[in-house]
């Protein structure tokens, strides 16, 4: 991965009330999970970098996806500058994709590039119907919140840094992309929404790992599990409150 460490520091800007079996396959139906909105800061190397940036206010949150709650130590700029980031001074932001509660309050980072995949763009444009709200897609009549962001778009992976890769990986939106990063503790991959839960990563009968309900391609999914298991020597989940048992990875 390269001769540089960084480290990680989750922070959560709310929390959703989402059903499991959406996280995690078919399972605890009529059952439901607390989950924070995470975003991840990626410090080292003289880098400073933002893995996603959070999702609506409460009221819009609730009324057109999921119930949500917001602390005012939870406001997403009150958040950064709780761990001693100014947003100004992030470097680059890394959209994973590009669903609502991953991709708001993007004007914070005034100085920062933003990095894309090109087929995540593309399609979040035009989803197919079922996906079209997620997305806020111009196709439902909303506006995105990224709509006057200027983007890099990447075609596949991506080094962006000596150890930091950024690794095309499709399964639970087309173009999905997640942070490889090397620390001092190993390397760590920043899952996202492919595994929003260390649950997925466990398995139970069925096998493991164990994918979420919301996916455009079930076998680019599971190729995405495998290399993220060959690639990683710990990974992150993207909605786990047990992430945020931990104030640094690395």
């Amino acid at each position: 991965m390269g001769g540089t460490n960084y480290t990680i520091t989750p922070m959560t800007v709310g929390t959703l009330t989402i059903e499991r079996p959406q996280f995690v396959w078919g399972q605890g139906w009529g059952t439901v999970v607390e989950c924070p909105v995470l975003m991840f800061y990626v410090e080292g190397g003289g880098r400073r970098v933002m893995v996603d940036t959070g999702c609506a206010d409460p009221d819009w949150a609730t009324k057109y996806h999921k119930p949500f709650v917001r602390t005012q130590e939870q406001e997403p700029l009150r958040a950064i500058r709780a761990i001693g980031v100014d947003p100004a001074e992030i470097d680059t932001v890394v959209v994973t994709h590009l669903h609502w509660d991953h991709c708001y309050n993007q004007e914070l980072f005034t100085n920062a590039r933003f990095l894309v995949q090109r087929i995540e763009l593309q399609y979040a444009a035009a989803p197919h119907p079922i996906f079209a709200n997620v997305y806020e897609a111009p196709t439902t009549g909303m506006t995105p919140a990224y709509s006057k962001t200027k983007f890099e778009v990447l075609d596949g992976d991506f080094d962006l840094a000596d150890g930091f890769k950024l690794v095309f990986a499709p399964g639970h939106a087309p173009g999905m992309q997640c942070p490889l990063v090397s620390t001092a503790r190993g390397v760590y991959y920043i899952a996202g929404d492919n595994a929003p839960l260390f649950e997925n990563l466990e398995g139970n009968k069925f096998g493991r790992p164990i994918p979420g309900m919301i996916y455009e391609n079930l076998g680019a999914y599971y190729e995405t599990f495998r290399r993220m298991e060959r690639l990683a020597d710990h990974v992150l989940p993207g909605h786990d409150m047990k992430v945020l048992q931990q104030a640094k990875y690395g």
